[in-house]
């Protein structure tokens, strides 16, 4: 059963994390909520999950700054090939600093994500 976490639970998730990565972390989330509305935010597997009909997309601290990545990866379009996945990971992209957010591609891949769990 998955547990619907409150704004508090991803919250702590960003606080816990260091000052460069909060910034990324908190950017990611906007993008993701300002891409489709009805995503439902959980922590799950300890970090910050986002579903609709299953999972869609996570991001997650990384030794070098924060990992967003997409369960179903493999199956995204990904032109800018910028996915990708180290000792069976999902595939994700790498985050160092803010220039590596793209917000239209990323927006781009969640919207992907979530028509392929629709259908």
């Amino acid at each position: 059963m998955r547990i619907k976490a409150t704004t508090n639970q991803v919250d702590e998730y960003i606080g816990k994390l260091s000052q460069e990565k909060i910034h990324l972390a908190q950017e990611i989330r906007r993008i993701i909520h300002s891409s489709v509305a009805h995503l439902e935010e959980c922590v799950r597997w300890d970090y910050p999950c986002y579903f609709f009909y299953g999972p869609v997309c996570y991001f997650a601290s990384s030794r070098s700054g924060i990992h967003f990545g997409f369960f179903r990866g493999k199956e995204l379009s990904d032109p800018a090939r910028r996915l990708v996945s180290r000792n069976g990971q999902h595939l994700h992209i790498k985050i160092r600093t803010l220039d590596d957010i793209d917000e239209t591609y990323f927006v781009e891949l969640i919207k992907e994500a979530v028509l392929l769990n629709q259908n």
